[in-house]
């Protein structure tokens, strides 16, 4: 993949290990009880919430239900006699429920769910009664993508985001009459997504093209809302209950900042203007409030803020600790603030507190809790650590130690390896979790190309995707050297998706740099994936991707620069595969397709390598591997199984 030249210079790096950045770390000292399996696979997680008509109940989804797979909830605003709605019924197969919405009159749920594959949805309705009911399709085309529901005022109507072989376009559907046909709302060649309607029901604010645009339902014409001069990289829009106004955030300076555009003049008012990732803007009833999210200094938390609507004033903090927050979503009658809350110790929850019209409010109040068997407080707090890059660019990243961490003993290590272009934060993951306290140290990385540090950061890997990060990943090596306490016969990768791709760069490009990995839904052949997921129509597609358009991470399409997907397509140097891996995949895979681990899988046979692979398909699974609890315990089980083979993993502490 890269020239031996390349490589030998990587190795002089990787020896001269120089630290250029200091870090500090406080040992644990309390012993944690040990856990089980059973223990740990009570955890469950919030995915998102709505608040009832009258602020009474909040309704949320959930992987809580016995299967693992995410339905839908009710429980009081007090935290009060939650319960899962009535569907599916018992010997139904389950299907993830998301895009929960509440209609006006508080009577029905609308949401999305998919029949065949992970992200191919329809949209549904569903009592909100606390029986549930059966659910009724509004939508049935299952073949499109049909997300992003958005209820009118009187809620007889629905517009959503449906993914034609043309790109993506808005439909209406009338909610009264069964035999309405879906009707296409803006005819045109122009992707437009994320519908929102206005507070009276009479236009449809939309995304296009990096601008918000509006167009009546009466067939107005559609216009740009924010003046072109301050505008470009909109998003994140919502309507301010009186309808005269949009809260919206813009990127142009590099991080998603707030603003608030009146709609008849297009005169902008900035909320905020700081080096922070700002998202989740949402409007007070009296609209004089904005509640939105704003990371921290490091980008690794972000904290839930409220400020005043019209710019002035000082933005209030209402959370505070390490920590990630999502959709801060005022009660109805403005007197609460809701939101969802986790940290590295603490599942996806529901949270809220008192709001006291900007003069203060009370500590917040945890509304769920999905911890299960597992108490929070015996759990590895993450550290903050920087370590330089190929070029002496720090590279954000999360070194998690076991509760009872001893620094005279050493331990083995796994180097968790996120997705593209993701992130990894203080955010809650069971399955990592559960190895630290299994004994582990784990080092989570965010080479460049990451999110949440800024564009600035995440632009430096672009025409370079797999090279770059490859070398920073790397570099993680001789930092884990100098620590002292890291057992460097003894050391994993675990990635998935873009994670597991790297996995596989290592693999061929760092053959004996670890002893063991774990890897999920992989890319191994870029001009492969190319046909499957841009060129070919099908299961492939997601919601926002364009149709029939190449991959360009690497500076252009393949039939422009073919040398350059070859050179970077793992699956070319299978031969040079020294290390034990564990393959995981799921056939409802629609956002890296099962292709891309089958032909690894045959390569690697083909090359005599098969007692190097355990290839295992899970067949009604998608992307994540997390639609079952049978899943997770399936591959923390396997997993157990290839640590204590090739890591010599200690049989005492295992559950």
């Amino acid at each position: 993949m890269y020239s031996p030249r390349r490589r030998n210079c990587l190795k002089r790096r990787l020896l001269q290990g120089s630290m250029a950045f200091g870090v500090v770390f406080t040992a644990a000292t309390s012993p944690v009880a040990a856990q089980s399996l059973d223990d740990w696979l009570t955890v469950s997680r919030v995915g998102e919430f709505a608040w009832s008509a009258d602020g009474e109940h909040i309704f949320y989804t959930s992987n809580a239900d016995e299967s693992g797979t995410r339905a839908i909830f009710r429980v009081g605003s007090d935290g009060s006699d939650p319960e899962r709605l009535g569907w599916p019924p018992p010997g139904v197969r389950p299907e993830p429920a998301q895009s929960l919405q509440v209609s006006p009159s508080g009577e029905e749920l609308i949401f999305v769910s998919a029949r065949y594959y992970q992200g191919y949805d329809n949209l549904w309705r569903l009592s909100a009664s606390p029986s549930g009911g059966e659910p009724r399709p509004i939508t049935f085309n299952d073949a499109v993508i049909e997300t992003a529901p958005t209820l009118s005022a009187d809620g007889r109507t629905v517009a959503y985001q449906v993914r034609t072989p043309a790109g993506p376009r808005i439909f209406l559907r009338d909610l009264d009459d069964v035999t309405a046909w879906p009707r296409l709302f803006t005819p045109g060649d122009v992707n437009e997504t994320s519908p929102r309607f206005s507070p009276d029901g009479r236009s449809i604010a939309f995304s296009s093209a990096g601008d918000i645009r509006i167009r009546g339902l009466d067939g107005t014409e559609r216009r740009v809302v924010v003046d072109p001069a301050v505008g470009g990289g909109n998003g994140g829009f919502a309507w301010s209950p009186d309808g005269t106004r949009l809260a919206f955030t813009n990127a142009r300076s590099g991080w998603a900042q707030v603003a608030v555009v009146e709609i008849a003049s297009g005169d902008v008012t900035p909320v905020t203007y700081e080096e922070r990732e700002h998202g989740g803007v949402s409007w007070s009833p009296d609209a004089r409030w904005l509640a939105f999210t704003r990371s921290d200094a490091s980008g690794f938390s972000n904290q839930v803020v409220v400020a005043p609507a019209d710019g002035t004033g000082t933005a209030r903090e209402i959370t505070a600790g390490k920590g990630r927050r999502s959709q801060p979503r005022f009660s109805p009658d403005g007197d609460e603030l809701a939101w969802i809350e986790q940290s590295g110790t603490r599942t996806p929850d529901i949270w809220k507190t008192a709001w006291n019209d900007g003069a203060g409010g009370e500590r917040p109040v945890q509304v769920t809790n999905l911890m299960g068997r597992i108490d929070p407080s015996r759990l590895s707090e993450a550290e903050e650590v920087y370590y330089p890059g190929p070029d002496n660019l720090p590279i954000p990243t999360l070194l998690y130690r076991p509760h009872d961490f001893d620094p005279a003993r050493t331990y083995p290590v796994i180097v968790r390896l996120h997705g593209h272009p993701g992130q990894w934060n203080h955010s809650f993951e069971m399955m990592r979790q559960y190895w630290v306290q299994r004994g582990f140290i784990v080092v989570a990385p965010n080479p460049r190309g990451s999110r949440g540090f800024g564009q600035g950061f995440h632009d430096l890997h672009i025409a370079d995707y797999g090279g770059v990060e490859f070398q920073d990943v790397m570099n993680v090596i001789p930092f884990l050297e100098g620590l002292g306490y890291v057992d460097m016969t003894r050391k994993a990768t675990w990635g998935g998706s873009g994670g597991g791709y790297m996995s596989l760069v290592i693999a061929t490009e760092a053959p004996d740099a670890f002893q063991a990995q774990v890897i999920r839904a992989p890319v191994s052949e870029w001009r492969l994936l190319a046909n499957d997921r841009f060129a070919a129509s099908g299961r492939h597609w997601t919601a926002g991707r364009t149709p029939r358009r190449e991959r360009s991470e690497f500076g252009g399409p393949y039939e422009e620069i073919p040398e350059e997907y070859e050179e970077r397509s793992p699956v070319n140097f299978v031969d040079n595969v020294q290390v034990p891996q564990l393959l995981l995949q799921g056939l409802r895979d629609a956002a890296v397709p099962p292709r891309q681990s089958q032909v690894w899988a045959e390569r690697m046979r083909d090359a005599g390598k098969g007692d190097l692979l355990t290839y295992i398909e899970y067949p009604d699974e998608d992307h994540s591997l997390r639609r079952y609890k049978t899943t997770v315990r399936d591959i923390l089980e396997r997993m157990d199984a290839l640590f204590t083979r090739h890591l010599r993993l200690d049989r005492e502490s295992a559950p």
